[in-house]
């Protein structure tokens, strides 16, 4: 039975993943939002996922299958954003994450956001992860209840 959901899955999968993003964003509606994203890029504050400015944002106010790209200038501290992307569990249970791409070099991030020799930080809200092979990522990520629950159960 689950090698004949995986063969049904599979293109399905591949097919969202391809498809383009349902729409684009404008730089009035990016304003709205940039804040708000800004703070979760930098991990200091979760998003109103339920704000007319944050459903503009994606098809899925919980998730992205494309990255953004803002119409407009965009910095994460401070320096300048390529593209964002974020997953949010609406359940709270695998948490949230939130990605921005950089052109600019690891160096240059690691030294804006304050990062360790490994390229980590942790805050109040999550951890901040540095990563991309060829491009430079930093992620915001936030523990979500599994995590907790997976420690107790060890």
């Amino acid at each position: 039975m689950t090698s004949t959901l995986l063969r049904f899955a599979t293109p399905l999968i591949i097919g969202l993943l391809a498809a383009p993003a349902a729409h684009a964003i404008d730089a009035a509606q990016w304003q709205n939002v940039a804040p708000m994203l800004q703070a979760a890029l930098e991990c200091r504050a979760g998003p109103d996922t339920a704000s007319a400015a944050w459903k503009a944002l994606s098809a899925d106010p919980y998730s992205t299958t494309d990255a953004i790209k803002p119409p407009v200038a965009f910095t994460v501290f401070g320096l300048p954003v390529r593209d964002v992307s974020f997953y949010i569990d609406p359940d709270g249970e695998a948490g949230a994450s939130y990605t921005s791409t950089f052109a600019t070099s690891k160096a240059s991030v690691r030294a804006a956001a304050k990062l360790d020799a490994k390229g980590r930080r942790s805050t109040r809200m999550g951890t901040l992860v540095m990563g991309g092979i060829g491009e430079t990522h930093l992620s915001c990520t936030v523990e979500g209840s599994l995590g907790a629950t997976d420690d107790e159960n060890s």
